[in-house]
């Protein structure tokens, strides 16, 4: 089940990290709390296998955020090839889940709880291109997001297009 990350999370997300193959070259010399904590998110959620809303569980396998965007040169050129303003994006990011048997469709499952957030909020859903190498390759196009080439950043950032 998704639900709302909490501090008590912190320590489990962190071992998670980890776990993952692509997580230094994500996170760079920046240490996995910090990363989990330096955007302002405006959700920042979890994947718990374990069926209890009432307390943090050992059971957390997956984490996403959702933020506005940062300054930064990418998000204004998405905003002008879009035909939107900035502040009419929200940025999925912070997707990992440990690696395991059903990662795929639990990181399926928090990209689209994710896009379906910010679709109802009437934003664009925008990748951020800086988590790209944390979500399986296939998952985003599977989803509707497409590529939308920008002059600044590598890899490209990815959007869900209406």
């Amino acid at each position: 089940m998704i639900r709302e990350r909490r501090d008590e999370d912190l320590d489990r997300l962190c071992d998670l990290l980890g776990e993952l193959d692509e997580h230094a070259r994500v996170l760079g010399t920046r240490h996995p709390r910090d990363w989990l904590q330096e955007v302002e998110a405006e959700r920042s959620w979890v994947f718990d296998q374990a069926p209890v809303r009432v307390a943090p569980t050992r059971n957390v396998v997956g984490h996403v955020q959702v933020s506005p965007p940062p300054e930064a040169r990418w998000v204004r050129d998405v905003a002008a090839q879009t035909s939107r303003q900035v502040d009419e994006l929200l940025v999925i990011g912070r997707l990992f889940v440990k690696p395991a048997k059903h990662d795929y469709g639990i990181a399926r499952y928090l990209l689209k709880e994710s896009v379906k957030h910010v679709e109802t909020r009437g934003r664009l859903p925008v990748l951020d291109p800086a988590d790209l190498a944390l979500i399986p390759p296939s998952l985003p196009t599977k989803l509707g997001f497409t590529e939308l080439h920008t002059e600044d950043h590598t890899p490209s950032p990815l959007i869900r297009a209406e």
